[in-house]
């Protein structure tokens, strides 16, 4: 196997079955028999073959207890977190299990939407494996619950490649020190 296509440094895991590029694990997305590239065309193969789409709507909570309603990104993931007992559940096992918080760490708390929007877009479009949590308070309380999110703790420094020129704004204000 060669190196990643994505990243020189690292050595390839499998190839993308959708355009036979070579890719190291993060880079890639287990189907049922094939692997996948993040590339939109690929991706697109990918669903159609991906099981965890057409799969639960909703899961309980292995620690806690409690229903959780599962969105279409989620399900693709095959991971959540419980807003109750703040536990990280993968659930493309069954039973579903939990997994160690330990393994993430809190790289943002913020009250800007916008913000918190973007950078969750950087982190998809990098591969990032990332939860939040408290993002559905915005809309209830603004102003008193802070969402934060939490990033795998073997990729924080893509992390901090990805995020080093992010301006992150404070009530549209900048908090950069020029």
């Amino acid at each position: 196997m060669n190196n990643c296509f994505n990243h020189p440094g690292k050595k390839a895991f499998s190839i993308c079955h959708g355009c036979g590029k070579e890719f190291c694990e993060s880079c890639l997305d287990e189907g049922i028999e094939y692997y996948y590239c993040k590339n939109a065309e690929c991706q697109k193969i990918f669903r159609i073959e991906l099981p965890l789409i057409e799969g639960p709507e909703n899961i309980i909570c292995p620690n806690c207890d409690f229903e959780l309603d599962l969105s279409d990104n989620e399900k693709i993931k095959g991971k959540t977190h419980c807003p109750e007992c703040k536990s990280v559940i993968d659930f493309t096992v069954n039973p579903p299990k939990i997994l160690e918080r330990e393994n993430y760490t809190e790289i943002l708390s913020s009250l800007n939407q916008g913000d918190i929007a973007l950078i969750k877009s950087i982190l998809e479009d990098g591969n990032i494996d990332y939860f939040t949590l408290g993002e559905n308070f915005l809309g209830v309380r603004p102003l008193l619950e802070p969402m934060k999110i939490l990033v795998n703790d073997n990729q924080l420094s893509e992390v901090k490649e990805l995020l080093k020129d992010f301006d992150l704004k404070i009530f549209g204000i900048s908090n950069r020190q020029y």
